[in-house]
């Protein structure tokens, strides 16, 4: 018999159920046991999981005791070597939804080994009036941690394989800058007269003018500028997210390899540039009148500030959108678009251009049988 009962003081029935069997591992006969089971059939379930893995790795393996927590403070170690800084920082940014006191299950003190589906899809459940957007972020860096564990061999399967994240879903109407609207904020900045607002306003010109990201932006250097071809190459982003001002830092590491690339730079950009360079006696192209790389966050609340007070919505990723758009209007293939947005996956910018054709074609409807209709039927109550 491999499932035994035996007497036991502390059970409630008076007695438990032990697992017990003997298996041969590269030729030599091993003992396995575990006790303590409150019902012949978890006994049951017990050494079936455990003879599967025989059959699979040719011996049981040992279960392990640590913690989801400690095994993230592992992780947390060799992170940095496989993963971007803003990866890491987001992980470090969600750990206390599912680890502590204020978590609506403390993932964190649970061992590894007895969380799965069940427990991670309730723990989601109870979040489901949380905004779906860091849930997602939660189930992400979750899925880090365990994709971690199963190289160290703590567990075979991520628990969040089959796992459904709900939530409250925060829908944002993308704004497209018009040049109306973008010339206004671009006043605005230049009419306040000091060097840092000058050069906030040449990092809206140039994201306005290439699409870049503002991490990109920020890490530009004079020497990335090819006056004579005009080109500008973007190869470094700041690091920024969770350090203090002196530890920013312009790094190669890009958010992917399609990120890396050389851009055209528009005549009315590269005569800006060319201005600015006569002003800016750094080599950081974006900088504040120390030479000193700004706080994309802190340039980001002041450009609010400034749209707001004009009544214009605004956001400096909104440049890319804005960029993106306008590409769309102009028929651009989409590969030619992808590569000047520099994404990775082609369906990135594909969902882009879908969702900004379906904006077009509802302003085509909307015209086509609102205003022209309306125009039709007052002619012909005119004629009759």
């Amino acid at each position: 018999m491999t499932i035994r009962r035996r007497a036991s003081k502390k059970a409630k029935n008076g007695y438990v159920y032990e697992v017990n069997f003997q298996y041969k591992h590269l030729g030599v006969t091993e003992h396995y046991w575990k006790g303590g089971f409150k019902t012949k059939q978890e006994a049951q379930d017990h050494e079936d999981l455990k003879k599967a893995e025989l059959c699979i790795y040719g011996k049981p393996l040992k279960e392990c005791k640590k913690t989801l927590k400690q095994i993230y403070d592992e992780f947390m170690v060799v992170a940095e070597s496989e993963y971007q800084h803003n990866t890491i920082y987001n992980t470090k940014k969600v750990l206390h939804h599912w680890n502590g006191k204020d978590a609506v299950v403390d993932l964190g003190r649970m061992r590894i080994a007895y969380i799965n589906y069940n427990v991670l899809q309730n723990y989601f459940n109870l979040r489901k009036q949380c905004g779906k957007a860091i849930n997602e972020d939660i189930k992400s860096c979750l899925g880090r941690i365990f994709k971690y564990a199963i190289r160290q061999g703590y567990i075979q399967s991520s628990p969040l394989e089959y796992v459904r994240v709900q939530g409250i879903e925060v829908k944002k109407e993308k704004h497209v800058l018009t040049y109306l609207e973008y010339f206004s904020i671009l006043e605005a900045l230049k009419n306040k007269n000091t060097f840092d607002w000058d050069a906030i306003a040449m990092a809206v010109q140039i994201g306005f003018y290439t699409g870049m990201r503002i991490s990109e932006v920020m890490a530009l250097h004079k020497d990335d500028f090819d006056f004579d071809n005009d080109l500008i190459y973007v190869h470094r982003k700041l690091i920024y997210k969770g350090l203090s001002q002196g530890e920013f830092r312009a790094v190669d590491q890009m958010k992917s390899k399609k990120s890396k690339a050389y851009i055209p730079m528009p005549k009315d950009l590269k005569e800006a540039m060319f201005e600015w360079f006569k002003i800016n006696p750094y080599d950081r192209v974006i900088c504040n009148e120390d030479g000193n790389y700004f706080n994309p966050d802190s340039v980001g609340n002041r450009l609010r500030n400034v749209s707001n007070q004009l009544g214009i919505p605004f956001h400096f990723h909104l440049l890319r959108h804005t960029y993106t758009t306008y590409l769309v209007n102009a028929h651009v293939d989409v590969k030619v678009a992808q590569e000047l947005l520099r994404h990775a996956n082609f369906n990135t910018t594909m969902t882009v251009y879908a969702h900004v054709e379906n904006e077009k074609k509802k302003s085509i409807v909307n015209t086509v049988f609102g205003e022209n209709l309306a125009k039709m039927h007052k002619n012909k109550n005119t004629l009759s």
